[in-house]
């Protein structure tokens, strides 16, 4: 080789090594782009508690009440709502598929006869120039990425986030749906129940309505007491007439909710459900958050997207496949599948970004904000969290104390009853005072109703915030100052 042409070698050799290394230098980095923001640690177990089965799945079964067993389990099975997560769950599995087909090389089998007229004033050689011939191509293509950089293993870590996302989804969804279906169930209880002490309440007071009238018309009375009888008997009918149309409107709910139409609510027999014995507990231990599937659901959104950025972000560094073919080509038909038209190429294509205007660090900055928010959110989820189950057991500490109190206006009214009916019986006084005073009981048993209606419906609420563990959860969180049992009271004082 001359030394002119080594010369020029060499120094195209030096150029070009020294243009990649400033094109290496010079390419597009993600310096700089980083999450800010941490997640909270209330606890190690409430962090690794990120299962999504379902733990104390049929915790509605501690109430006893047959019914609502049987709607809940059809609201579990027929509510849209979850048919919709479901469908989210498969194609998240359909995604974790797709994720591990990235791992695989690319095959395909092309055939390719083509008719072409070579022209003339062209590269081409004189037998072919101004003639039409077939160009023909038969060959096996493939290509495959080397996963470097971890882009393709981000990705199947990615879909499997998505995946257990979705399945938690699922476990969060069936776990609103069946507190939403109790507490509703729960609602119609007290509904029930009031129903029947006003109806009771109407009954004394048409009692005493009859006196009055007598006692008016015998001229001992001026009619005011007989008046404002009147006007609280009316009062009673409309608190009926709305209690009616309340329950009428909670059935269609409970119905619904069940996966079936508005009308079926009507079918639904009186709720009959049993007491659950209920305590506070000295503290609330963190790990409690692993039962809630909001909690799974913000971990593994935060993981997702830790996933997809660690993808946008090997998008930085050198993507490397190996392409080729094997097959055959040729120009006409009569040689295209001949030994002398055999061919195949393979090799590396390495591509690096070098400049794109900023749109790769954009997009990793979206990213990495994308994780921002999901930390964020999933604090907030925690916080949540820990609010509603100390709320949850605030109200029922204020509930117990607040039971105590109306349990002594029940037994003293209870008590006032018994003794204007003992000095009725003694002919020391007439029925009115006695009827009255039935009044006043009826009232106190109705604040005890209440009472026990929002304690039912906070023990739900505790339970959903503990995850829906209830069956597990209850004993372990409530184990001290017992409530009474108020149906308890009701069946002795109606025996």
């Amino acid at each position: 080789m001359s030394a002119p042409l080594t010369t020029t070698l060499r120094a195209t050799q030096g150029i070009a090594l020294t243009s990649l290394v400033l094109m290496l230098t010079a390419c597009v980095s993600s310096a700089g782009i980083a999450p800010k923001q941490q997640a909270l640690q209330p606890g190690k177990q409430a962090l690794s508690g990120i299962a999504v089965a379902a733990q104390g799945e049929r915790w509605w079964e501690i109430f006893g009440d047959p019914q609502l067993n049987e709607l809940v389990t059809a609201a579990l099975r027929d509510n849209p709502s979850l048919v919709v997560a479901q469908a989210r769950a498969e194609r998240a599995d359909i995604v974790i598929n797709a994720a591990h087909a990235a791992y695989g090389p690319n095959v395909a089998l092309n055939v390719n006869p083509t008719q072409q007229r070579f022209p003339e004033n062209y590269i081409i050689p004189p037998q072919l120039a101004g003639k039409v011939r077939t160009s023909n191509r038969l060959a096996l293509d493939f290509s495959g990425e080397i996963d470097f950089w971890g882009k393709h293993r981000a990705a199947l870590e990615g879909a499997v986030a998505q995946d257990k996302l979705a399945a938690a989804e699922y476990q969060s969804a069936r776990l609103m749906i069946s507190a939403a279906l109790v507490r509703s169930w729960g609602e119609l209880d007290r509904l029930t129940r009031q129903h029947k002490l006003v109806d009771s309440q109407l009954a004394i007071r048409d009692q005493s309505l009859g006196l009055l009238q007598k006692r008016e018309k015998a001229g001992f009375e001026p009619g005011v007491d007989r008046a404002q009888t009147e006007g609280a008997m009316a009062a009673l009918r409309g608190e009926l007439r709305s209690l009616e149309e309340r329950s009428q409107l909670q059935r269609h709910l409970i119905a619904v909710l069940a996966g079936q139409e508005p009308g079926e609510g009507g079918k639904f027999a009186v709720p009959n459900m049993r007491e659950v014995p209920a305590a506070l507990p000295t503290q609330v231990p963190a790990e409690l958050l692993a039962r809630r599937p909001d909690v799974a659901v913000s971990r593994w959104r935060v993981e997702a997207a830790t996933q997809d950025a660690a993808v946008t972000r090997a998008s930085f560094y050198p993507n490397v496949n190996i392409a080729g073919f094997v097959g055959f080509q040729a120009l006409g038909l009569d040689k295209w599948l001949d030994s002398g038209s055999r061919t195949y190429s393979v090799g590396p294509v390495i591509s690096l970004p070098v400049f794109d205007a900023g749109r790769l660090r954009a997009t990793y900055g979206v990213k990495t904000a994308d994780i921002d928010a999901a930390v964020a959110q999933y604090n907030q989820t925690l916080l949540d969290g820990l609010r509603e189950i100390v709320d949850n057991l605030t109200q029922l500490q204020g509930t117990a104390l607040a039971q105590t109190e109306q349990q002594t206006v029940l037994d003293k009214s209870r008590e006032v009853e018994r003794m204007l009916g003992q000095r009725e019986a003694k002919g020391i006084i007439n029925h009115l005072p006695v009827l009255n005073a039935s009044v006043q009981r009826m009232v106190a048993e109705r604040g005890m109703a209440d009472l026990a209606a929002r304690r039912f419906d906070t023990t739900v609420q505790l339970i959903r915030a503990t995850g829906g563990d209830g069956a597990a959860a209850l004993p372990e969180l409530l184990p001290v100052i017992p409530i009474t049992q108020t149906r308890t009271a009701e069946k002795k004082d109606h025996s």
